[in-house]
C-alpha cells in the first residue's frame, strides 16, 4: 500500500472513531430517540467499517496474543469508503443531538444489508484464521485506554478520578502517561485489583527531602537545579520477589511512558546552565522544605521551560513503544517524564539501564530526555498510533484522556498562563483522538508535589466529582455491542495480578515503621491529619533554621512571590 493510501485509510479510521464517538455522545444526551437495538447494529456498522489490522484472540474475555495478525485493509476498502461518505453529514456536520440521531437510524437501514453481506463474507473468506465470535470481539469489545496529562502537583486529582473509575467498574486496558501521570500511571499499573486506599497512603508519603535530592552528573538527563528521586523513593514498590526492579513490559496494566528528547543538534545551543552541572547544581541543604521558598535562580529556570514546548526543540519518544525501551525499569521510564527541564534531573542508578539509554538516545538522535509535558503534555496522539501499530493487539479503543494542566480562572494559578497557554496549543494536535477530554478543575496547585493530608483529600475529591460526571459518556462508550443474536459472544476482559511484586500494604507499613510517611493508614482521620501537619511543620521550621545558616542559599518558606502550593 503507498503512502497515500496509508494516510487516506488512516484518516478514514479516525474520522470513524470521531462519529462513533458523536453517535454515543448524542444518544447518551438523547436516549429516547433510537432503540437499543439500532444504537448497538450502529456502533457495530461503524467499528466494522473500521476495520484494517488486528490480531484474532486479542479483543475480549480469555484474550491471547500470538496467533499472528490478520491484514483486512484493503479488503474493507469499499464498505469504509461508503459508510464515511454516508454518515458525514449524520455525525460530522449536524450538531442537535435528536437530529443526528434520526440521520444516522435512516444511513443504518441504507447500509443495513451491505454490512451484513459484508461481515458474512469476511468470515467465509477467514475462517481459518478467525472465527465469527473472533471476529465479533474485535469489532464489539472496546478497550478502555487511559492517557494521564502532566501538571506536577495537580495531578493528585488522578487519583480520586481512578478511584471513581474502579468503582464504577471500569478499569483501563491500557495507560500512559507524561510527566506526573506517568509518575502515577506507573503506581496505577503495578498491580490488579487496584488497591486505591492505600495508594492514597502512597501519596500521603510523600516528602520534599525524600523526592529531591543532589544533582548527579549528567549522562542521559539534562542538567537542573536538583535531582528527582522517584526512583529512590518508589523504588520498594516495583522491586519484584527476585530483587530486580520491575520493567515497563512486566505491569499488568500495558503501561508507557511519553518524555520528550531534546535535539542532538540544538542542545549545543542552550544556555550552560542547562548542559553543565557545575553550573545547574544546588545542594540539598539549601532546598526549601515548601516550594514557595524558591528563590531567584529557580524562578527563573521554571519561566524558561515555556521555550521547550517547541518542535524545533523537542520530539516526543514513548518509552516502552518498542522492544528495546521496554526493558526499562518502570521507576526510571516515570521519572525521566518528570523531569522538568533545568529544574528537575534524573539520572539512572542501575547499571543494566545504561546501555539501553545509550542505544536509546543514539538511535533517537537526541541529547537528553527531559520531562514529557515539553513534548505532549496529554499524549493522546501517541496513545492512539501506539494501540493503531498493535500495542493491545486489538485496535478497537475507547481513548479517556484527563488534563490537569490547563489555564484556570483561579488567581492562585495565574503565574502560570503563560506555560499553560504553550502546553495548550499541543492540544490542538491531541484532541481529535481524544473521545473524552476530562479537563479537571478545580486542581491543587503545580507546586504542591507534596500535599498535606487535608490538601490530598481536596484533589481525592475533586478528582472523583469531576470524573463522575464523565462516567455516563464513559460508561456507553466502552459498553460491548453485536451484530446477530441476544448477548455477544464475549465481553470485557477483567484481568487481575500484582506482577511478582510485594504487596502494598506491607510496604507501606514498612515507610510506616521507618518513619518515612505519614501515621498508620488504621490511625483515626483527625489524629493522621494532625500528626501529619505537626511533622511537617517540624520538617519547615528545620529546613528554615538550615537556609538562615548557609550562605547562597535559597531563601526560607515565608514570604516569597510564589502563591501558596496548598491550593
Amino acid at each position: 500500500m503507498d503512502a497515500s493510501a496509508d494516510a487516506r485509510t488512516r484518516d478514514h479510521v479516525l474520522t470513524l472513531q470521531q462519529m462513533e464517538r458523536a453517535l454515543v455522545r448524542a444518544n447518551v444526551d438523547e436516549p429516547q430517540v433510537l432503540t437499543d437495538y439500532e444504537i448497538r447494529r450502529l456502533r457495530y456498522l461503524i467499528s466494522f467499517a473500521r476495520l484494517t489490522v488486528f490480531e484474532p484472540g486479542a479483543a475480549g474475555e480469555g484474550r491471547r496474543s500470538g496467533r499472528g495478525e490478520v491484514d483486512l485493509t484493503a479488503e474493507l476498502a469499499p464498505l469504509r469508503e461508503r459508510v464515511v461518505a454516508r454518515l458525514r453529514g449524520p455525525l460530522r456536520t449536524e450538531t442537535e443531538p435528536s437530529r443526528r440521531l434520526l440521520a444516522s437510524r435512516e444511513a443504518y437501514y441504507e447500509l443495513e444489508q451491505l454490512l451484513d453481506e459484508g461481515r458474512r463474507d469476511v468470515i467465509r473468506r477467514h475462517s481459518s484464521r478467525f472465527s465469527a465470535a473472533e471476529l465479533d470481539a474485535e469489532v464489539g469489545v472496546k478497550n478502555l485506554v487511559l492517557v494521564l496529562g502532566g501538571g506536577g502537583g495537580a495531578g493528585f486529582v488522578y487519583l480520586g478520578a481512578y478511584r471513581a473509575l474502579a468503582d464504577a467498574g471500569l478499569l483501563p486496558d491500557y495507560l500512559m502517561g507524561s510527566s506526573i501521570g506517568a509518575v502515577l500511571g506507573a503506581v496505577l499499573s503495578r498491580e490488579l485489583p487496584v488497591p486505591t486506599g492505600e495508594y492514597v497512603e502512597f501519596a500521603r508519603s510523600l516528602t520534599y527531602r525524600s523526592l529531591l535530592g543532589p544533582e548527579p552528573p549528567r549522562r542521559h538527563g539534562l542538567a537542573g537545579l536538583m535531582s528527582l528521586r522517584f526512583d529512590e523513593f518508589a523504588g520498594p514498590i516495583f522491586e519484584r520477589d527476585d530483587g530486580r526492579q520491575m520493567r515497563l513490559h512486566e505491569t499488568v496494566i500495558p503501561f508507557d511512558v511519553v518524555v520528550a528528547g531534546v535535539h542532538r543538534q540544538l542542545f549545543s545551543r542552550l544556555p550552560s546552565s542547562f548542559r553543565r552541572r557545575d553550573l545547574a547544581r544546588l545542594q540539598l541543604d539549601n532546598l526549601p522544605v515548601r516550594p514557595s521558598g524558591l528563590g531567584p535562580q529557580a524562578v527563573g529556570r521554571l519561566w524558561q521551560v515555556a521555550s521547550f514546548i517547541d518542535t524545533r526543540m523537542v520530539k516526543p519518544i514513548v518509552l516502552g513503544g518498542d522492544d528495546l525501551t521496554r526493558q526499562l525499569n518502570v521507576v526510571d521510564a516515570a521519572s525521566f517524564s518528570a523531569a522538568i527541564p533545568g529544574v528537575l534531573h534524573h539520572e539512572t542508578k542501575d547499571p543494566a539501564m545504561v546501555p539501553i539509554l545509550d542505544e536509546l538516545m543514539a538511535t533517537r538522535d537526541v541529547a537528553a530526555l527531559v520531562d514529557g509535558f515539553a513534548a505532549s503534555n496529554v499524549p493522546a496522539e501517541q496513545a492512539w498510533i501506539m494501540v493503531q501499530r498493535g500495542r493491545l493487539g486489538s485496535r478497537n479503543a475507547a481513548f479517556l484522556a484527563l488534563d490537569c494542566f490547563h489555564p484556570q480562572l483561579d488567581p492562585r494559578h495565574l503565574w502560570l498562563t503563560p506555560i499553560t497557554r504553550a502546553v495548550s496549543l499541543q492540544m490542538v494536535r491531541n484532541l481529535p483522538y481524544c473521545d473524552h477530554l476530562l479537563q479537571m478543575s478545580p486542581t491543587l496547585s503545580p507546586l504542591n508535589l507534596a500535599p498535606s493530608d487535608a490538601a490530598l483529600d481536596r484533589a481525592l475529591t475533586w478528582g472523583s466529582e469531576s470524573m463522575t460526571a464523565a462516567l455516563p459518556f464513559v460508561t456507553a462508550m466502552t459498553e460491548t455491542v453485536w451484530w446477530e443474536g441476544e448477548r455477544p459472544s464475549s465481553d470485557r476482559e477483567r484481568p487481575t495480578g500484582h506482577g511478582r511484586l510485594r504487596a502494598m500494604r506491607t510496604l507501606l507499613g514498612d515507610r510506616f515503621r521507618t518513619g518515612l510517611a505519614a501515621p498508620s493508614h488504621s490511625a483515626p482521620a483527625r489524629e493522621r491529619e494532625t500528626s501529619g501537619r505537626s511533622s511537617r511543620a517540624g520538617r519547615r521550621r528545620a529546613g528554615a533554621r538550615a537556609a538562615r545558616t548557609r550562605p547562597g542559599g535559597i531563601a526560607p518558606c515565608g514570604r516569597s512571590s510564589w502563591p501558596s502550593p496548598d491550593r
